[in-house]
């Protein structure tokens, strides 16, 4: 399961591309929607166009439908809440607060609704197989804010518009929601895999709407996505970096990453990347990695609590990754900290979310790319926690090798019965090599 809500409406395509059309094409009014009503030709045009430039064919028709904001909203909230419960969403933020994440006493679900209502102006719904436009799209702070910026063309709607029909052919031609459902139990996949549609389709809709694709126009395309966070900002103050840094990175680095695959073979090449997608934030942030120095990715299994913690309920089963681990540095020990550094030397998570009346209890295994690192970030880590947590909460961490193991909350309390069993029976696969961390040295077993 997911453990921030951001991810949770994964299947419905959020356009964050308001902001980004607006940096980007200094477009200026919504011509494709008057009221309720669809400019049925100019969307036609459009649909006809991105098939060409995007050189992928619809296999079915999509229909353009329009909603109120609150009908659109009622599709945000039901999508987010397909597959998991408010107990679910309420035990994450907890999690999130204690390991830094978040703010404490987040209402995860509420923040999530209210980012995504802020910005959206349609999105494609891969359910009904249709393009959902809302009524007064047009009309958010910032779109008005291009006005300054008048041109003939509409070309912030066009882009709208290219962009989500990118992401039908997308499913149409790639069948991108089962690859979606195959990695919903692991966050940190889930984001990589949809920072390659949202790159692809920021990219596809951004060409469309200037008339033309070519690397430098990737590259013009990058550099202007730049400004995102602070457009967000300035749109939807005080929003959790936890929610905002990795929505806006699907466009960002999304845009990033898929413009390297385009410069490698053009379109065909970043069709291949929904055959073959990026793994982790840390191959989206770290290109290379996937394309010059590929490796398979690492797991966790995370083992050995369950007799110790017998009477806890597991929640939620997932990773953080390189991204969100960063945002948790930046947040508790300041953007220019060289310790965020330590986020890039990231392998492999996995985090267990148990609840019991008494609270929730976070058991966090983290791997690094080597023994001094993973040293060096237990010793960080606690510092951080200790100032966030104090002693209100217990909370322990324990080196071994290249592993690092948090305990956060009740567990902590009997850590030195807990953290032996964890050790023993959890397991490390790094390049299709699984290995166990022997508690008494920390030497790998295999």
């Amino acid at each position: 399961m997911s453990s921030r809500a951001i991810y949770y409406a994964r299947r419905l395509w959020w356009p964050i591309c308001a902001i980004a059309a607006l940096i980007l094409l200094r477009g200026c009014a919504y011509a494709l929607l008057n009221g309720d009503r669809v400019n049925a030709r100019q969307a036609s045009t459009i649909e006809a166009g991105i098939q060409d430039l995007r050189q992928l064919r619809f296999k079915q028709p999509v229909p353009l439908v329009v909603k109120t904001p609150d009908e659109a909203e009622s599709m945000m909230e039901a999508d987010l809440m397909r597959d998991y419960t408010d107990n679910q969403l309420e035990a994450d933020a907890v999690a999130g607060a204690l390991t830094g994440l978040y703010p404490a006493g987040l209402d995860l679900k509420a923040a999530s609704l209210k980012l995504l209502k802020s910005q959206v102006a349609g999105f494609y719904d891969p359910h009904g197989k249709e393009m959902v436009l809302v009524e007064g799209g047009g009309d958010l702070g910032i779109w008005n804010s291009a006005a300054q910026f008048m041109i003939q063309r509409d070309v912030v709607g066009e882009m709208l518009l290219a962009h989500e029909l990118t992401h039908a052919l997308q499913d149409q031609n790639f069948d991108l929601e089962s690859s979606l459902d195959k990695v919903k139990d692991d966050d940190d996949r889930t984001l990589a895999l949809k920072s390659v549609a949202e790159g692809d389709a920021t990219i596809a809709g951004f060409a469309y709407a200037v008339g033309r694709m070519d690397d430098s126009t990737a590259d013009a395309l990058a550099n202007n996505l730049k400004q995102l966070p602070q457009a967000l900002a300035a749109e939807a103050p005080n929003t959790p970096e936890g929610l905002s840094v990795p929505l806006l990175f699907q466009y960002s680095d999304g845009v990033r990453f898929v413009a390297e695959a385009y410069r490698r073979g053009g379109w065909p090449a970043v069709d291949a990347l929904y055959r073959n997608p990026p793994q982790s934030s840390h191959q989206i942030l770290h290109p290379a990695l996937y394309f010059d120095r590929p490796a398979p990715p690492s797991r966790i299994e995370v083992a050995g609590y369950d007799r110790i913690m017998n009477g806890w309920n597991k929640v939620d089963d997932d990773t953080y990754g390189e991204l969100l681990l960063r945002v948790i540095l930046e947040r508790n020990l300041g953007k220019q900290s060289n310790e965020v550094g330590l986020a890039s030397r990231w392998i492999a998570d996995r985090m267990i979310i148990l609840q019991q009346s008494r609270g929730v209890n976070v058991i966090w295994m983290l791997v690094f790319d080597n023994a001094h690192t993973a040293s060096h970030f237990a010793v960080i880590y606690e510092t951080l926690l200790d100032r966030l947590l104090g002693d209100s909460t217990p909370h322990r961490i324990d080196a071994r090798s290249n592993a690092v193991l948090v305990v956060i909350g009740e567990g902590a309390d009997y850590f030195e019965t807990l953290a032996p069993a964890i050790w023993s029976a959890s397991t490390i696969e790094t390049a299709g090599v699984t290995a166990r961390i022997q508690p008494s040295d920390g030497s790998l077993i295999q």
